[in-house]
């Protein structure tokens, strides 16, 4: 069986919510302090600069561990509300 690009697409716009959910089942199970700096720079999609310094600002809550630094995932929507992506020279 051969399918077509509009066959393929109309699969893949049906299984992207039932993946989006099992990712987030998965990421759920992970501690709520799990992200590092970069981890969360990655997911909040801003430069590690600007979760540090919201973290040094105190707009974002983090504990230290030792020299490990942990954030709740929840904690980063304070920084980017919108889940839009830093715009350079913000």
């Amino acid at each position: 069986m051969k399918l077509d690009s509009d066959e393929i697409t109309a699969i893949a716009d049906a299984l992207a919510p039932r993946v989006a959910d099992i990712l987030e089942a998965r990421l759920s199970e992970s501690p709520a302090w799990a992200m590092s700096i970069p981890e969360a720079a990655a997911w909040a999609r801003v430069p590690e600069d600007a979760i540090r310094h919201a973290m040094k600002s105190g707009e974002l809550p983090a504990v230290r561990i030792g020299r490990n630094v942990r954030i709740r995932r929840s904690d980063l929507f304070a920084i980017r509300p919108n889940g839009e992506p830093q715009e350079d020279g913000e």
